[in-house]
């Protein structure tokens, strides 16, 4: 049934073309109704627990959120429906499923060569690694940003009495 607009009953519509599964309204939902799912890109949205507070569609940074108001009386309104999937990301070293596969695509086409930290072929393979093997590739890397300046050279006593000339 379609209810006036601001009615406290509805749906979330998602441009599929838009939304980079960023989850941003997930972690705002106040009720709930947005949901991902830890195993995979994927926003689902369960009808009867939305409160049509526009929360969702204002923090969208692609502007993908649209609110319907109506009211579902069927059962449908109790299940999880999903609203914006995508083929997850293998990681190029040890093929751990994270990120969406068209996001990472377009973050390394625009970094890779381009930009100063992705400039050699082996940083701008990082962009395609999960965190442990991009952590790890950063610490055997030639320039690993963890590595200090050489330690110091332990002093011991011989040090000091080497020194000395009274004996």
């Amino acid at each position: 049934l379609p209810l006036p607009e601001n009615a406290p009953y509805g749906a979330v519509l998602v441009d599929k073309d838009a939304c980079t599964l960023c989850l941003s309204c997930v972690s705002l939902c106040p009720s709930g109704a947005l949901v991902d799912n830890p195993d995979m890109p994927q926003l689902r949205f369960q009808e009867d627990a939305c409160l049509q507070c526009g929360l969702c569609a204002n923090i969208c940074p692609e502007a993908a959120i649209t609110l319907e108001a109506r009211l579902n009386l069927d059962d449908t309104a109790f299940n999880q429906v999903v609203l914006n999937e995508e083929e997850p990301f293998a990681c190029i070293e040890c093929g751990t499923l994270f990120g969406v596969k068209s996001t990472i695509d377009k973050i390394t086409e625009k970094l890779a060569g381009k930009h100063s930290m992705f400039a050699n072929p082996q940083a701008a393979k990082m962009i395609q690694m999960c965190d442990n093997c991009r952590i790890n590739a950063q610490y055997h890397s030639t320039d690993n940003p963890f590595q200090g300046k050489e330690r110091p050279r332990v002093r011991t006593t011989e040090d000091y009495f080497g020194k000395r000339r009274d004996h």
